[in-house]
């Protein structure tokens, strides 16, 4: 889902004319932090979490259909297969997530950029970014003021947007007000409260994400040559790869949703356009189809054995001619 463009100019904004060039660069700021988290992109923080749990519901899916029917047999380099793949894709996937890398789209390097843009973290700026009006009250007041009651009353629309938008602006103040403490008398200079950004970095460097990471680091994306002294690899378990998601997953959710008081992320899994588990109780293939196969198998054996043939082929100079 694409972020929407600001319905309102900047100079429609409710924020001093000394700060509107601050002002202007919050909201290129914002826009900036959101495609990250939940822009169109392959590679934003969203599109990488809906595949991984999309993954993880196919998986585990199909190990459930293993624990009820153990009486059945399945064949297991299919099964072996499975289980790798899945394993290396959500242990990079996850280490992916919380890169480092400020060239990679992580939640680790949206908080990153959050901290490098304190003075862009105003309460004014917070709340009246897209030409919602500072004082709710005034606001309020200039709405009851306009209704007319003269006919009996009638249920007017409180807008949700622009300076007559009072609720919204109420909504944002509040949501700010967490953010920066509950201070016991409100300024448009508040500021948000570093330690939060902080909190949520101590979160991504969890225990169970550090665990998954490693094995990503030492396994999976490398072969690290081990010592025998050194300590043996952590082993990410299905229980640590979901922890680690759910983790990640509440972080961005909170960034998104009450950081930028922007949308949330509600579906985590996609919604298929299909039965996923259609044909899942057909064999792979029909009886009469293995012994095609077991030719199958021994041909391309046959041809990446023979990658191992003439050894110094292409590799030593040719010899000299006497």
């Amino acid at each position: 889902m694409g972020i929407p463009e600001y319905d309102y100019p900047v100079d429609q904004c409710d924020v001093p004319e000394a700060r509107r060039k601050t002002l202007a660069e919050y909201r290129l700021f914002r826009r900036k932090c959101l495609e990250y988290l939940r822009g169109d992109s392959d590679t934003s923080v969203m599109s990488q979490v809906h595949n991984l749990t999309w993954h993880t519901a196919v998986f585990r899916t199909l190990n459930e259909a293993r624990r009820i029917e153990q009486h059945r047999e399945i064949n297991g380099a299919m099964w072996e297969l499975i289980t790798a793949g899945y394993a290396s894709l959500m242990t990079l996937g996850i280490r992916r997530l919380v890169d480092h890398d400020p060239k990679t789209n992580s939640v680790w390097n949206v908080i990153n950029l959050v901290e490098r843009r304190p003075e862009l973290l105003t309460r004014d700026i917070f709340v009246c970014y897209d030409g919602l009006p500072y004082d709710h009250v005034v606001s309020h007041k200039k709405h009851i003021d306009s209704l007319d009651m003269s006919g009996g009353g009638y249920v007017r629309f409180i807008p949700t947007k622009g300076p007559d938008a009072w609720a919204t602006s109420h909504m944002m103040h509040k949501a700010f007000d967490a953010l920066c403490g509950h201070p016991q008398k409100r300024s448009r200079k508040d500021s948000i409260h570093i330690s939060i950004l902080n909190d949520l970095k101590s979160w991504l460097e969890h225990p169970t994400i550090k665990k998954v990471c490693t094995m990503a680091d030492k396994m999976v994306a490398h072969s690290e040559r081990i010592s025998e002294k050194a300590p043996t690899v952590p082993i990410a378990t299905y229980n640590d790869i979901d922890e680690a998601l759910r983790i990640i997953v509440r972080v961005a959710n909170f960034l998104s949703s009450s950081f930028f008081y922007d949308a949330t992320f509600g579906s985590v899994v996609t919604t298929p356009q299909f039965d996923v588990l259609n044909a899942l109780d057909h064999p792979w293939v029909a009886p009469e189809s293995i012994p095609a196969l077991h030719r199958y198998w021994e041909d391309i054996s046959d041809a990446m054995d023979q990658w191992a043939y003439n050894t110094n082929d292409g590799f030593l100079p040719p010899k000299a001619v006497t």
